[in-house]
């Protein structure tokens, strides 16, 4: 075990930037992005996760970005009819550059930007259409907001030449997602 682990160290191919260069990657993420909930007396904040959120993420040449966005809970929620629901939204968007770590088969890509949270509630009785997906939707009014620094770190998994897994854990968000190398495909 041990001759094994010093043989894939002696491999490694630690900051081989050149392996970059063939990298056009986009790709689809999911994950929970933290809010802060503040107290009635308005002098004691907590953390909590919003509910499961959806982006987009790209890395070319070496450079990546993600987006991951969290609409309020009742947004499109059919239920809520009368009255005004407590609501809230997050996003976060991220870049960073990514450090080939064994060959093209992991790279970390240390990350950084900014997380947005807004609290504020869900009209019920206040209903949109979507003409462009057919659905219907309610008005939603941000009462307050945040922006914090958001850092972290991506780790992508290579399985085969075309296809990668990837997952991010920052100080506002952990996401999971698939993507996919555009520049291999026309191998």
């Amino acid at each position: 075990m041990l001759f094994s682990m010093m043989t894939i160290s002696a491999q490694a191919q630690w900051f081989d930037f050149s392996r970059n260069m063939n990298r056009a990657v986009v790709g689809v993420n999911t994950g929970l992005v933290g809010f802060r909930s503040v107290s009635d007396l308005g002098n004691a904040e907590t953390w909590n996760f919003s509910d499961i959120g959806v982006g987009v993420s790209a890395a070319i040449a070496g450079f990546y970005v993600d987006f991951v966005y969290v609409n309020p809970d009742h947004r499109f929620d059919s239920h809520v009819v009368m009255g005004n629901w407590d609501d809230h939204s997050a996003l976060t968007i991220n870049a960073g550059y990514q450090i080939p770590i064994y060959k093209d088969y992991v790279f970390i890509t240390p990350i950084i930007g900014i997380a947005r949270v807004t609290t504020g509630y869900t009209e019920g009785n206040n209903i949109g259409i979507d003409t462009e997906s057919q659905s219907i939707y309610h008005k939603y009014t941000a009462t307050w907001h945040r922006n914090d620094f958001n850092y972290g770190a991506h780790l992508t998994v290579v399985p085969c030449k075309w296809f990668e897994i990837c997952a991010s854990c920052t100080a506002h968000a952990a996401t999971a997602g698939v993507a996919f190398n555009l520049m291999n495909f026309n191998d």
